[in-house]
């Protein structure tokens, strides 16, 4: 049997329209194409059920994947054919995959295998893309709370300036790599473990990092002044932050803890974590 399985929620709440629009397309490949909202699933279950006869295509962006990835528990192992098709806002994941241009969907059994899990405040969690705590993680957090109070269409570029340029608390951080020695940073306006090359819409924060290669990279983003910040920022969308090495500095690790001075916000995949003062990464386990 072949399903497509969508969040309803998904794209601003136009999930279930872009999911029969999606459908339209891969009929001529797949047939009798079953449409699912995963909101009436339980995914664990469900993907339990079913065999090596079986396709699932997931739709959505990168907060449908995320969610199907924390909901299943046996993902090194699938044993039905399953891929990705990309819709609503947010598809950082698909900008390091391979398509199929025929079908338009990516083959994903091997990309969400052995993920790196992230644990923060006693819970952990899988991610796909990579996790980022400081100035993007207090930018989802905004963002979020202008989404429930009404705002229809969120400018991240004006929060992400103010916060830069005013709000931002900009603290000092303690990292870990490995089980290695302890550095220290002042002014940490990011410090990011990235499995995928990008996250937040177009960022490019680890232009090296390669997904299944059993390492990980840290970005750590500190130093500069407000201003010097604001200036040093757009150039994460080119993937050339991780060039000023005088602000920027990348690690390759497995491993990697980091406690932060003042409570800040975390995005896991663009899911948002508040106050938190430490994490701690591992893949490969």
């Amino acid at each position: 049997m072949n399903y497509l399985v969508y969040n309803k929620k998904s794209d601003n709440g136009h999930g279930c329209c872009t999911a029969k629009e999606k459908a339209k397309e891969l009929a001529p490949f797949f047939e009798d194409l079953k449409l699912l909202d995963s909101n009436t699933l339980n995914l664990n279950d469900f993907s339990k059920s079913l065999t090596a006869e079986d396709t699932l295509i997931l739709c959505g962006g990168d907060g449908t994947i995320n969610y199907f990835i924390n909901n299943v528990e046996e993902l090194n192992e699938l044993p039905y054919k399953f891929y990705f098709i990309e819709s609503g806002t947010g598809n950082d994941f698909v900008r390091d995959l391979v398509k199929d241009e025929e079908r338009g969907i990516y083959h994903i059994n091997e990309v969400v295998k052995f993920l790196p899990t992230v644990e923060v405040k006693g819970k952990k969690y899988r991610f796909i893309n990579g996790i980022g705590f400081g100035i993007d993680g207090e930018c989802c957090r905004v963002a979020e709370e202008q989404k429930a109070a009404g705002v229809a269409k969120i400018d991240y570029t004006a929060i992400t300036i103010k916060l830069l340029l005013f709000k931002y608390k900009r603290p000092q951080a303690t990292v870990i790599l490995d089980d290695g020695e302890e550095k220290h940073y002042k002014k940490v306006y990011l410090a990011s473990v990235m499995n995928g090359q990008y996250y937040g819409g177009g960022m490019q924060v680890a232009p090296e990092q390669q997904r299944r290669s059993g390492e990980l990279s840290f970005v750590v983003f500190s130093g500069p002044s407000r201003l010097g910040a604001l200036m040093a920022f757009p150039s994460i969308f080119k993937g050339e932050l991780v060039k000023k090495t005088k602000v920027c500095q990348t690690k390759k690790c497995k491993k990697a803890t980091v406690k932060f001075s003042i409570p800040t916000t975390l995005q896991i995949d663009g899911e948002v974590v508040k106050d938190v003062t430490e994490y701690t990464v591992t893949v490969g386990e």
